[in-house]
């Protein structure tokens, strides 16, 4: 997926070295976000991408772009005293590589990533920017490491949230000076595959990772009470649960109309060729794929959870809101999709204008906003 240089290939040159810190490069939103912004950011600065891990990058990165693992491996049967060693460890492997790169700016993703970015970028006193990608009600945190991050993060230079929901949490123990909103950027590598000439099929798309959380069942359970023919859904990601989504399918008899399509390269062509995207989330740190969605021009339903869906969609004018969980209201937003075409045309139009703002070049700016603040420190 990926066209990563190794390292040592930059020519002599007096851009500002930010290295944007992240567990890993799998095919997570956090991860699209981070590789999206990196590609942008590589006419004006030297980019260093370093993963506590080394994993192949999923999305594909500018051959400008340096990457670096603090480890080989992640270890998942570690006791606690491995855990803290492991922290420590990569706290130290951090700070080593900020001091060998000589890195101005260090941007960390993710709480976990974040501490230690912070930790780490205090002893070779650079700046840190930090960038939490859940909602942090909702996030499976331990009490330690909740503890840590509100005993750590005030030592950030800023924080960057994606929604007004979530700066509201983060600011009963941050200064609001050290609080941004950024949305989420779309990606150019995805959004230039946008084909309005394809041939639209009767189907309901939903994109996410088969978890709890993205709550697939409610969708598939909702069309199996539905009274309609032709119609199908596609389910795009990977997870946990699906040999649980993939039994529940095959008790309703829905093998012939339901798909649990795995982790593509080509999302672009599932909406391409969709009429229809349900989103169903319990909630989200801020909804990729419910912009992505909007951004091909597909009329969108979306549960109004915490946090993002209800900045993005006015309910009724370009897709439809519903409350979390609710089968039936989801089932009558699908019927009346279904039963009128010329309303999801409508949607869709309005969706796709409504996302121009999310373009890279806008976000990029935003945040090379932020970088610049802190380089002039």
């Amino acid at each position: 997926m990926s066209n990563l240089h190794s390292e040592g290939q930059f020519s002599v040159t007096n851009k500002p070295k930010i290295a944007f810190v992240i567990t890993s490069l799998t095919s997570g939103g956090a991860e699209r976000v981070l590789s999206t912004l990196a590609n942008s950011f590589v006419a004006d600065y030297q980019v260093t991408i370093i993963t506590l891990y080394n994993v192949m990058p999923f999305y594909e990165l500018d051959s400008r772009i340096k990457h670096i693992s603090c480890k080989e491996s992640y270890n998942k049967n570690m006791r606690f005293i491995d855990s803290l060693t492991n922290n420590v460890y990569m706290i130290g492997s951090l700070y080593r590589i900020l001091k060998k790169e000589q890195i101005s700016v260090a941007i960390g993703f993710m709480t976990t990533t974040n501490i230690y970015t912070i930790i780490a970028s205090k002893f070779a006193r650079i700046p840190c920017l930090i960038s939490e990608r859940t909602h942090p009600d909702y996030d499976p945190l331990t009490n330690f490491w909740i503890k840590i991050r509100k005993k750590t993060y005030p030592y950030s230079t800023k924080l960057i949230v994606q929604t007004a929901g979530i700066k509201s949490y983060f600011s009963k123990f941050l200064n609001p000076e050290k609080l941004a909103i950024i949305k989420n950027p779309l990606a150019d590598s995805l959004i230039a595959f946008r084909d309005e000439s394809k041939q639209k099929e009767n189907i309901i798309l939903s994109v996410g990772r088969l978890d709890l959380v993205k709550n697939q069942r409610l969708l598939i359970e909702a069309f199996s009470e539905m009274e309609i023919d032709n119609w199908k859904i596609q389910i795009v990601g990977e997870g946990e649960l699906r040999s649980e989504l993939q039994a529940l399918i095959n008790d309703l008899n829905l093998e012939n109309s339901v798909e649990l399509v795995g982790s593509v390269d080509n999302v672009h062509d599932y909406y391409n060729k969709a009429r229809i995207f349900a989103f169903t989330s319990n909630f989200e740190g801020f909804p990729n794929a419910l912009i992505e969605a909007m951004a091909f021009g597909l009329p969108c339903i979306s549960t109004n959870c915490p946090s993002g869906p209800n900045e993005v969609i006015d309910d009724g004018e370009n897709g439809f809101l519903i409350p979390v969980g609710d089968k039936n209201m989801l089932k009558r937003k699908l019927e009346i999709l279904i039963a009128q075409p010329e309303l999801g045309e409508r949607f869709g139009a309005s969706a796709k204008a409504s996302t121009t703002k999310f373009e890279t070049k806008h976000i990029s700016e935003q945040w090379k906003h932020l970088i610049t603040e802190a380089l002039q420190g």
